[in-house]
């Protein structure tokens, strides 16, 4: 291996592994010059690019591919934070994490690289078990995995009937305490901006009905404004264009990328928030106690989701005889900051 290509692998485990490529290239050299947790990272990554070592202990340590789709350019990915809950679960656990970032256009290659084609499975990774997060090309995936008897459980925003175990973030209910709390507030003019996914059905039926029965009132498309965008910022700020422009003077956002266009659509209309406009967003929002204003928002235990989804996919592998589907509805929690107000009486 020549300077050159011992310098890509190095970066390729580092990145893997999750350390620097100072800290990879200790662990290489002299396992005792970097922290336990470290060196068996490095290890795991080791085994993960299918790099033997001398380490004759190392070869049980179990492999558990955790996929989520790729986020188009623009796109905040509302699994990040479960993504990097249960990276550090598995290491922390000797397990052996494989990244992977699900494409329509890949599924088959993915599913190859993961377990082998069919008829040379010996080629592949050979994964135990995988945990998958989201829907879109990462639900395409599952699909493929679990036809070729693959253990794993999916983590969704809405219900799939396609046989795979699953845990399903119920975002109806936390619609319906997002639309409560605003109600609470003041707020009678309330807007719902949502993705145009499998789960925009659901949420749009469980907004007008937590509508309808708050405020008693029919909750029509006229009283219960709703608008279904693509991904992305640019999306998010037409869409709360369109609530403003309608009167709201509150809105529930439902994916991370809306919620960022709600906030430059207010800032262009020189509105403030909440002064001007309440924002209260359902499920997961990066960073949101630091962003100007902290985001109100209705969330979930992640930690346990992680733990749940773990112990899970892990009872499935140990025991291979088939199982009773798995088949959770978690319900979020609303954690209030900065970004719901009272609407300004005028």
């Amino acid at each position: 291996m020549d300077a050159e290509s011992k310098q890509v692998r190095l970066a390729d485990i580092a990145k893997l592994a999750g350390v620097s490529t100072a800290t990879a290239s200790r662990a290489l050299r002299d396992p005792d010059a970097v922290s336990a947790a470290s060196a068996s990272k490095v290890r795991q990554a080791l085994s993960v690019l299918g790099v033997e070592t001398p380490h004759a202990d190392e070869s049980s340590v179990p492999l558990i591919a955790l996929v989520r789709p790729s986020a188009p350019a623009g796109n905040v990915d509302p699994y990040t934070h479960l993504f990097e809950i249960l990276t550090t679960r598995m290491f922390a656990q000797g397990i052996a994490v494989v990244h992977v970032e699900a494409e329509l256009e890949r599924t088959e290659a993915l599913a190859d690289s993961l377990l082998g084609p069919a008829g040379n499975p010996a080629t592949g990774l050979r994964v135990s078990g995988a945990i998958v997060l989201g829907g879109g090309a990462a639900g395409a995936l599952a699909g493929r995995l679990s036809e070729r008897g693959l253990p794993l459980i999916r983590v969704s925003n809405a219900r799939h009937d396609d046989g795979i175990s699953r845990i399903v973030l119920d975002a109806s209910d936390g619609i319906a305490t997002a639309v409560q709390h605003l109600v609470h507030l003041g707020h009678r003019r309330i807007g719902l901006a949502v993705l145009r996914d499998t789960a925009a059905a659901t949420r749009i039926a469980g907004f007008r009905k937590s509508m309808a029965s708050v405020l008693h009132i029919p909750a029509t498309r006229d009283q219960a404004p709703v608008v279904e965008a693509a991904g992305g910022p640019m999306a998010g700020v037409a869409a709360a264009e369109e609530l403003l422009g309608l009167g709201c003077t509150a809105v529930i956002a439902c994916a991370p990328s809306l919620s960022f266009g709600i906030l430059e659509a207010a800032a262009r209309a020189r509105l403030d928030v909440p002064r001007d406009l309440s924002l209260l967003t359902v499920g997961d929002m990066p960073d949101a106690d630091v962003i100007a204003p902290p985001l109100s928002q209705v969330s979930y235990d992640w930690e346990t989701i992680a733990a749940s989804a773990l112990d899970e996919v892990e009872a499935m592998i140990a025991s291979p005889a088939p199982a009773p589907r798995v088949d959770y509805s978690v319900t979020p929690d609303l954690v209030l900051r900065a970004s719901a107000v009272p609407p300004q009486r005028r």
